[in-house]
């Protein structure tokens, strides 16, 4: 009995030691260093057909000892030929590489070190774009970097700052059809150098009413919107205790302090409309002892009815927004293990299937698409544990599924603060994912990795791909203007005939492609709404006359809203059966060829129908010798107007 207990012992701590397997995890300190260590933990799920690099990836490139790229890449194009460039900012450079892993060009940093992406967008308004990269460390004071689209500087300068740990934002502030520059600086007490937002031009310039200074040092990238629609943007930030609201004149609006109750950090906020009705909201996340997740009105600055969030523990995590159906949904995730991975309606409440219960935590920024083609999004997340070398890029379905066709990635180095970046970079309209990864030891040595991967689906199919939502990195997430879209039907016909006077209709639904559920078919006859809802491509007419002619149209109606009217189409019925015309008239040869010979006393107009019931020919004279070469072979109905009334008979015309 004893062996048996401890066989059964031993079993189970074999089990134990099958399910925990060593790992390097990742977090950061409070200093903004990324650390690791080795744990014993529970792995992801190994993918199915796991996806491959795409040729000439990964690629490796030197880092700091120290501070490891955070956010991601910037994916633009900068040479307009239709495919994006990979913009990677790392240690004291910026390499820009094409989609076959091409390095274009690279150039060294001034100011120091590049921690998180760079900003793109057409500065000077000149129709082609630049990149805005920030430094910190390695000097005293941080450095502002701008090149034109080929590499060629800008600006290089050393600011009055130090440093700039933030991205750039571009943004028109004064309405001058430029864009301005906007960072934080983060100012130095003992060397009298203010902490607070700056905005500067192209030529170095502070714009008037700043910097906007402030007591602390700032802690996340700046976010802008125009809040009030009157043209002008207004600018959020914080420091560690404190967030500001600001006018683009540099005025305060409001200010809410913590008061130490929690922190601001690095997870910069998005500006989203969440109800659709002018009224913006500032969604974010906070750490230190009071850690949470929140929803404020961006104009007062109170919560939104439902907010905060307590949340267990630290994030640096930055939020994402995403339309889900007629409603919103938000992404935030967090450091730790156990629930790190939250789905919350605008409300607040937590998406069935979340939170997410994972061996380790999500803080990356997070990105959606539909990464498989089945006409549902995606959630493609970071991961803070890397295993055998590998790091892990983990995707989700929007019910928390997580999706293991393909994925997890394993690209080399840990994921950690970065996340999947997405874009076309080799110009064929479909989408790639490409990841930016690094190896931490603190070593000369330590690279970082750029490896894209293929997912063959649509460009289109991208919601969310880049660290704040966009280039520009403002992070105000407003909804495009939605192009609704819906095709006609197709191939209407119409068939006419017997004893009976009656048009029978059908068609060909609409080609695929549009943007709504096709719900069904109204009949417009001579401009006035004849039958509604029609599921069948198909209908019968029977209020006609014989001889007359109706215009036909049809309109296909989708569940958007969209109508799409075809082409009318006029039909005219006639009976099948040939009429005897009597001495008075003669109409031959049947079947004619190419002259068709009418003869008869008091004849006045000869018209010829196809079998749709559509005049093709219309005689008032010369009846004798008809030309019908312009006419197809077919079954025809040839109409004759007499003195005494109206005759017809059937005729083919066999060439």
């Amino acid at each position: 009995m004893k062996k048996t207990l401890l066989w059964l012992a031993l079993f189970s701590l074999s089990l134990g030691l099958t399910a925990q397997q060593p790992a390097t995890r990742a977090f950061i300190d409070e200093d903004g260093i990324i650390q690791t260590e080795t744990v014993y933990t529970q792995l992801p799920p190994a993918s199915r057909d796991g996806l491959s690099p795409m040729p000439g990836f990964p690629l490796s490139f030197g880092s700091n000892t120290t501070y490891k790229p955070m956010r991601g890449l910037a994916l633009a194009d900068l040479n307009n030929d239709g495919a994006d460039e990979i913009i990677l900012c790392h240690n004291e450079q910026i390499n820009v590489i094409d989609g076959q892993g091409n390095l274009l060009w690279t150039q060294a940093l001034v100011g120091g070190m590049a921690q998180y992406p760079a900003a793109v967008g057409d500065i000077n308004n000149d129709g082609i774009l630049e990149v805005v990269a920030l430094t910190a460390y390695g000097n005293a004071r941080g450095g502002l970097n701008v090149f034109d689209a080929s590499g060629n500087i800008l600006l290089a300068t050393v600011t009055n700052n130090d440093p700039l740990i933030c991205a750039p934002v571009l943004a028109d502030i004064n309405n001058d059809g430029l864009l301005e520059i906007i960072f934080n600086g983060r100012g130095k007490a003992s060397a009298g150098i203010s902490a607070g937002i700056h905005v500067w031009n192209l030529q170095g310039e502070e714009l008037p009413g700043f910097p906007f200074e402030m007591p602390s040092t700032p802690s996340f990238t700046p976010t802008l919107a125009d809040l009030d629609g009157d043209g002008f943007l207004e600018f959020f930030t914080a420091t560690t205790s404190a967030l500001y609201c600001v006018s683009h004149t540099g005025e305060v609006i409001y200010t809410i302090d913590s008061q130490e109750a929690y922190k601001y950090s690095y997870q910069s906020p998005l500006i989203v409309d969440l109800d659709g009705n002018g009224e913006w909201n500032l969604v974010g996340a906070c750490h230190g002892d009071n850690p949470h997740h929140y929803i404020r009105n961006a104009h007062t600055g109170e919560y939104r009815e439902g907010w905060p969030k307590q949340v267990t523990s630290w994030t640096y995590s930055t939020p994402t927004v995403v339309k889900n159906g007629d409603s919103h949904a938000i992404f935030m995730g967090m450091s730790g293990e156990g629930n790190v991975f939250y789905q919350y309606d605008a409300d607040g409440n937590v998406a069935p299937g979340f939170p997410l219960n994972l061996s380790a935590g999500i803080e990356g920024f997070v990105a959606v698409a539909d990464i498989d083609g089945d006409g549902e999004n995606e959630i493609i997340t970071d991961f803070n544990l890397m295993e055998g070398g590998l790091g892990y890029i983990r995707a989700w379905e929007m019910d928390g599924t997580e999706v293991t066709e393909g994925f997890p990635l394993r690209p080399q180095g840990l994921s950690y603060m970065n996340g999947a970046n997405f874009g076309d970079i080799d110009g064929d309209g479909q989408l790639e994912l490409v990841t930016l990864t690094y190896v931490q030891n603190f070593s000369p040595d330590d690279p970082v990795y750029v490896t894209a991967y293929a997912l063959n689906q649509s460009v289109k199919n991208l919601v969310f791909g880049t660290y704040k939502g966009s280039n520009d990195r403002m992070g105000w997430i407003r909804e495009e203007e939605v192009v609704v879209s819906c095709n006609p039907v197709r191939d209407l016909t119409a068939e006419t005939g017997g004893d009976v006077s009656e048009v029978y209709l059908h068609w060909t639904e609409p080609e695929p492609g549009s943007t709504g559920n096709l719900l069904g078919y109204y009949i417009q006859k001579d401009g006035e709404l004849l039958q509604e809802l029609l599921e069948m491509p198909e209908y019968v007419d029977s209020e006609v006359e014989f001889f007359q002619t109706y215009e036909y149209v049809i309109i296909a109606v989708f569940d958007d809203n969209c109508e799409a009217f075809s082409a009318p189409l006029s039909v005219t019925p006639i009976p099948d059966g040939v009429q005897e015309l009597g001495k008075e008239a003669k109409v031959y040869p049947n079947p004619a060829k190419n002259m068709l010979h009418v003869e008869g006393a008091g004849i006045t107009q000869v018209e010829v129908f196809n079998i749709m019931g559509q005049s093709v020919l219309h005689i008032g004279e010369n009846f004798e010798a008809i030309d019908i070469s312009c006419l197809q072979n077919g079954v025809y109905f040839v109409r004759l107007k007499t003195n005494n009334g109206e005759k017809t008979l059937k005729l083919g015309i066999e060439k």
